[in-house]
């Protein structure tokens, strides 16, 4: 299986920065594992543009509305995500945790109607409330999410966890969600990458996805 690589930008980048990326990140097209890019909402439609009729570059919202669409001043739903051609969703993020008080149920209903619209959903989860998030989301429905273990210890601060543990989480993921694609977030970078691309399905990258360069060099680590 290939591994998967998605870059998110999180809150990042003008429409000028973005145009720079795809431009320095054109020359690496073709790598030989599945990579997605993440993009603050009002850049989707230009990487979309610069992705369109590409099997070997994948698209995806860093968060989706817990609400269909509707009186929800703000909030970005799947059916405004129609025709993107959006594959994936990140869901329940550390940050969307920490920052917008999101809870085991938003995630869970956001996995609802991620599912219901075609959209791969990345539920993200910590090692302490796994068991708590799984037991909202839908059993049926489990073994269609890509999963994302981010130690909270380790996102943005440099500080990646041992891999040791990450491969026991793996093991309790899919012990609880069934085979699915299992990845790690926290700090990743191309000098540290080859060993949790030993014991996961692939990689969140935030910081280190915001260079072209650094993230093809992270994609060719392996």
């Amino acid at each position: 299986m290939k591994k998967l690589f998605i870059a998110n930008w999180k809150s990042n980048k003008t429409q000028e920065e973005v145009e720079v990326w795809m431009a320095s990140f054109k020359p690496y097209i073709g790598l030989e594992q599945e990579v997605v890019i993440a993009p603050p909402y009002p850049f989707l439609s230009l990487v979309a543009d610069k992705t369109k009729g590409r099997d070997d570059i994948s698209l995806a919202v860093q968060n989706l509305s817990a609400y269909p669409a509707g009186s929800y001043t703000g909030e970005i739903c799947t059916r405004n995500l129609e025709e993107l051609n959006i594959k994936y969703a990140i869901l329940g993020h550390s940050e969307r945790r920490r920052y917008f008080k999101e809870s085991h149920q938003d995630i869970a209903n956001k996995v609802d109607l991620c599912l219901a619209a075609n959209i791969i959903p990345i539920v993200c989860i910590d090692q302490d409330y796994l068991e708590a998030q799984a037991q909202l989301i839908n059993s049926e429905l489990l073994s269609k999410c890509v999963v994302a273990y981010e130690p909270l210890a380790a996102i943005g601060t440099g500080e990646i966890a041992p891999v040791d543990e990450v491969s026991k989480v793996v093991k309790e993921i899919k012990s609880i969600f069934g085979q699915v694609p299992v990845l790690y977030g926290g700090s990743v970078n191309p000098e540290n990458i080859v060993p949790y691309l030993e014991v996961t399905d692939g990689v969140l990258v935030g910081g280190a996805s915001l260079d072209a360069k650094t993230f093809a060099n992270l994609i060719q680590s392996e």
